[in-house]
């Protein structure tokens, strides 16, 4: 098996407004990659919509599992 690497990363998304961990795995790197042109990727890539509707889901399903049952 490879000799990898990997590092997770907290990542600020100012569209979403929230931050996200992105797990990352570096193999075989050069020693002067500069990774932050590559998670600024995963910032302007990532799926916004997607996103905030899942937030939006899970915020609907926590609000009716405090409602009491009639």
């Amino acid at each position: 098996m490879a000799d990898a690497s990997w590092m997770e990363y907290e990542l600020f998304c100012p569209v979403c407004n929230t931050h996200f961990k992105q797990l990352v795995v570096l193999h075989k790197v050069p020693e002067n990659f500069d990774i932050m042109p590559y998670l600024d990727g995963f910032v302007k890539n990532h799926d916004h919509k997607a996103w905030q509707e899942a937030q939006r889901k899970k915020a609907e399903a926590e609000d009716s599992k405090d409602e009491p049952e009639a």
